[in-house]
């Protein structure tokens, strides 16, 4: 059954970058992007879309969020947004966007966790969220990857209100542990070790799906982008982190079945 996106889903997924329009080349020619051009103050936002459906924006992080946080932010939905950004600084988290109305969306703020890693707050109006999930170009999954989880875990716990599950068939030796509202997983959290941090600062990671994870990866490589970590099979799919040509880190998944369940927001046949 279909459903509204609930307080505590990740709704939507930003690229806060220096060069806008160098991303947008990349992202259109890696994942069949198309993209319009929305007001936002004196600039423009970049909304992203597959097949008619939003699927992400690209902003300019100095005209949004004054330089940072720069890189892939997710947001999550709230009911309120200026109570849950006071929420968020009373737990240990830093304000770096304070709630701003965007035309023909909604209400966001972006933060920065005790721990370093940004994410952000919606509060949807207009528009929900994401028009699509589990499909080739858009959102499938969103992850924590920290050296901090059990502290990072009791952050978002206070703030979203999640229950835990430890995640038994990881596609990593390292722990990981499943963010749950009710009996349906709405994010991960990765524990790194004294490698990865080096190679990944502690940060959510934006998973997007594609067709063929090989000829991806070929393309990331043609368009000035590198592939970091992979691949690594898992019980969704063949994964790779890689770094868009800005330095920004995502990860691409040849998906075997969704990640995510799809609310009213997403056409179920898209999503399937």
């Amino acid at each position: 059954m279909s459903r509204p996106f609930r307080p505590g889903e990740a709704v939507w997924v930003e690229l806060c970058t220096p060069d806008p329009e160098r991303a947008e080349d990349f992202y259109g020619a890696l994942l069949g992007w198309t993209v319009r051009a929305e007001r936002l103050g004196a600039g423009a936002y970049r909304m992203c879309g597959v097949d008619g459906r939003d699927v992400a924006g690209i902003s300019d992080a100095a005209a949004l969020h004054g330089g940072r946080p720069r890189g892939w932010l997710t947001y999550f939905a709230v009911d309120d947004v200026a109570a849950s950004a006071r929420q968020a600084v009373a737990l240990g988290g830093e304000l770096v966007t304070p709630p701003r109305y965007l035309p023909a969306a909604g209400t966001g703020a972006a933060v920065v966790d005790p721990f370093g890693a940004a994410f952000g707050l919606y509060q949807g109006e207009s528009r929900a969220g994401v028009q699509a999930l589990n499909s080739v170009g858009a959102l499938c999954w969103n992850e924590l990857d920290t050296g901090e989880p059990a502290r990072a875990v009791a952050y978002y716990r206070a703030l979203f209100g999640y229950t835990t599950r430890a995640r038994g068939d990881a596609p990593t030796a390292r722990p990981y542990t499943l963010l749950m509202l009710g009996d349906v997983p709405v994010a991960g959290v990765l524990q790194l070790d004294n490698e990865w941090p080096n190679l990944i600062p502690s940060k959510w990671i934006t998973y997007f799906a594609v067709a063929d994870l090989d000829a991806a990866l070929a393309r990331v490589g043609a368009l000035g982008g590198t592939p970091t970590v992979g691949p690594v099979d898992s019980p969704h799919g063949r994964l790779h982190l890689i770094k868009d040509p800005g330095g920004h880190t995502l990860c691409l998944i040849q998906l075997e079945g969704g990640l995510r369940p799809a609310p009213d927001s997403c056409d179920p046949a898209v999503t399937r």
